[in-house]
């Protein structure tokens, strides 16, 4: 299970503003679930996705310009796993030096083998069959979300609904209200509310 990692506090004195914000629990906490939905919880995809998030946040530090650094980032984290599926591809810089010992930096274009979320693997078949069912139809019945409303249920689990505005661009209202339009989509698909 992913855990966000808490800064010692020799690590929270050498860092900069920008960069214990970055490092925070709460937006670690914000990405694990929000890597975790997109990658259909796959952790160890989720992790690659996370890292190359701070990559590009750091590498990018020049153009937040304030304010809500969670949005700016879950951004980043989003965009990356859209570019990764939508393409099959990813971008990697090879630095090098040539004779003068210049330094010398090639974008190259790689082909991906599995992107995102697609070596999920399958549930292993134990005694516990109404479990693997039941997990099975909550899957199920995610999937049916739009992916808007699977993203604010997965930061829900450790967000209220101004963060979750500030983090998307939207009203909180508009959160709640798709929050519970949500819920009930979910319960009635798993079966729990009758029509």
């Amino acid at each position: 299970m992913l855990k966000p990692r808490r800064l010692s506090d020799y690590e929270n004195e050498k860092l900069s503003d920008y960069q214990r914000a970055l490092l925070s629990e709460a937006l670690q906490s914000k990405m694990i679930n929000m890597a975790m939905l997109l990658t259909k919880r796959n952790e160890a995809v989720s992790k690659d996705l996370i890292q190359q998030t701070y990559l590009k946040a750091i590498q990018n530090q020049h153009q937040f310009k304030g304010g809500n650094i969670d949005g700016w980032v879950i951004t980043i984290l989003k965009n990356l796993f859209t570019d990764s599926t939508r393409k099959g591809t990813f971008k990697v810089e090879e630095t090098s030096r040539d004779f003068d010992n210049k330094k010398i930096v090639k974008t190259k274009k790689i082909k991906r083998i599995n992107s995102y979320g697609d070596d999920v693997p399958e549930a292993s078949i134990v005694d516990e069959s109404d479990a693997i069912l039941l997990e099975r139809d909550k899957d199920m019945c995610l999937e049916k979300l739009s992916v808007n409303e699977r993203e604010i249920i997965a930061l829900k689990q450790t967000d209220g609904y101004d963060e979750i505005a500030d983090t998307l661009d939207m009203k909180a209202g508009t959160i709640r209200q798709i929050m519970f339009r949500a819920k009930e989509k979910f319960m009635r698909c798993m079966g729990f509310i009758n029509e």
